[in-house]
């Protein structure tokens, strides 16, 4: 008998190694680290020993010159520089394409964030990964709003911004002639924390 008795049946594996191995494998995954899943979900090869994984959402990465993180809950990865200077939906979307050019060392793949994208941002566990040097728009807390890749259904040549204001995170229409702060972010799973 088992510890289990009382609470569950005893498990009694069969006799056969191989007819056991859907038993030893539902056990494994029982017991695998939801921590780890998500781990290797995102792409995570290799990690700075800090705080324990599940004490932290937001890690930096080793990549794109140290400027990135990544979201361990989405798997978003997104840059540690943020320009609040206003800009057009255009100029936005040309500064996060033409970062990281180089040719074949350089690290392309940026882009404006969908709506969701950039709300699933705001999080009270920045706190948690050392990222206070970093004008994260969630940490400031400004009245800066952020050009999204999300159209604004309803009115015409508008699109999604988010800002994450003192109060709350807002999220509303701006026209693509007028001008709003860009946060760009990467369609790509990571490989490396710092």
């Amino acid at each position: 008998m088992t510890i289990l008795q009382g609470q569950a049946r005893a498990f009694r594996p069969p006799r056969s190694s191989y007819r056991a191995l859907p038993y030893l494998a539902a056990i494994a995954l029982a017991n695998a680290s939801p921590v780890l899943a998500q781990e290797e979900r995102c792409g995570v090869v290799h990690k700075q020993t800090r705080e324990p994984l599940d004490a932290q959402r937001f890690w930096p990465l080793a990549e794109h010159g140290g400027k990135a993180f990544l979201d361990l809950r989405t798997c978003l990865v997104a840059r540690l520089e943020v320009f609040d200077e206003p800009v057009t939906l255009s100029d936005a979307m040309e500064r996060c394409a033409t970062l990281g050019q180089g040719g074949p060392i350089g690290e392309m793949g940026w882009q404006l964030p969908s709506m969701a994208e950039l709300t699933s941002l705001d999080s009270d566990l920045w706190a948690n990964g050392g990222f206070e040097q970093y004008k994260i728009p969630p940490l400031s807390r400004t009245e800066t709003a952020f050009w999204t890749n999300t159209k604004w259904l309803g009115a015409e040549n508008s699109w999604a911004t988010v800002t994450f204001s003192a109060p709350t995170t807002l999220v509303r229409p701006l026209a693509e002639t007028d001008k709003a702060g860009v946060w760009c972010v990467q369609g790509v799973h990571a490989t490396g924390l710092k």
